[in-house]
């Protein structure tokens, strides 16, 4: 830890809060999951609208907690806020004499994906004789070095281990972290971050490809989850999950992935390449005991532990996940079918 000035050890603090935030957040995502009594988030009925044939519908999908996209929206604000204290902290150790109002307002983390509005928002600090960020500094040479348009580092919206499970293929969603992050806490400010049940992964033994092939689908009240043979026992297994929207109407992602990688690039990177000029990945512990213990904050740092909240929540997925399996099978109610249109009417 000797890389971290003491001054930056409340920075410390912020992000193991964040890591605090994200695990509460995989908390009240699986309890949501699980439902009440272990029934699920979805009400299910079966349609017999073609002969012989029954649509599996979903009827309704419970509420997604409010506290849900709060718990992400304190997260996103306190990854944004360290990088930001660690840069006002440089800016202002360097200086001989305090900084101006207009200065210290001026001061904070560039991201830029265009390198020429880069370049005009450095010239218009210098002017501010700013000059900790010029390009020729030791500041501003780290701060360019972690642009987007330079460091081409992304965050695929399919974790690797789904994409695989889904045969694989290009990832569309991919953003720079940087950039997912001074996004996700520019719409905080202006409306609510949407967290919500989006979307759900629906397997059929019997078709084990083609439930990959799909992946995550698009799930509302009214979604025809499968089209099952009457008569005929299909086991349909279904995995609604909470998903987080990316800024400005972006593809939906899982909340607990986007933290885990946005964190560890803030800590790994961000943090200690602006302090060092170098990446120092775990250079930081992920949990850190924040409580009324009376401990000094150096000596809670390396008492802190490596487990980030992500893994310590795949712990408590894989339990419930088996705990599902040895549940019995539901059978959701079978119901006349009526042509569509005239259920909407």
């Amino acid at each position: 830890m000797d890389w971290l000035p003491e001054a930056l050890h409340p920075v410390a603090m912020r992000l193991a809060h964040a890591d605090q935030l994200a695990f509460e957040l995989a908390e009240i995502a699986l309890a949501w999951s699980r439902g009440p009594d272990d029934e699920g988030p979805l009400t299910l009925r079966q349609v017999e609208r073609t002969p012989g044939y029954l649509d599996v519908e979903v009827v309704t999908i419970r509420p997604v907690p409010p506290i849900a996209a709060m718990l992400f929206s304190g997260a996103v604000h306190h990854l944004r806020s360290a990088i930001d204290n660690v840069v006002f902290y440089l800016v202002e150790s360097n200086r001989d004499e305090p900084l101006t109002d207009s200065q210290a307002r001026a001061v904070s983390m560039l991201i830029y994906e265009n390198p020429k509005k880069f370049e005009d928002k450095v010239k218009g600090l210098v002017r501010q004789r700013l000059i900790e960020f010029a390009t020729t500094a030791t500041l501003g040479k780290r701060i360019a070095a972690l642009q987007p348009f330079v460091d081409k580092v992304s965050v695929p919206a399919i974790p690797p281990a789904m994409s695989m499970l889904m045969g694989g293929g290009p990832d569309l969603g991919s953003e720079h972290p940087l950039v997912l992050l001074r996004d996700y806490s520019n719409e905080d400010k202006h409306r609510t971050i949407r967290l919500a049940a989006g979307r759900s992964l629906v397997q059929r033994l019997d078709d084990v490809p083609r439930a990959r092939q799909l992946g995550m689908r698009h799930i509302e009240a009214g979604t025809v989850l499968e089209v099952v043979q009457k008569g005929v026992l299909t086991p349909v297994d279904t995995s609604p999950a909470l998903h987080v929207q990316r800024p400005d109407g972006g593809v939906w992602v899982s909340p607990s992935y986007e933290l885990d990688c946005l964190s560890r690039h803030v800590g790994d990177v961000v943090l200690p390449t602006l302090i060092t000029g170098m990446a120092l990945p775990g250079g930081l512990p992920a949990q850190v005991d924040l409580s009324d213990t009376g401990t000094p904050l150096a000596e809670r740092l390396r008492q802190g532990g490596t487990t980030r909240a992500r893994d310590r929540a795949r712990e408590m997925a894989v339990k419930a996940y088996w705990e599902a399996m040895a549940r019995d099978r539901r059978f959701p109610p079978i119901v006349a079918g009526t042509d569509p249109g005239q259920e909407k009417s």
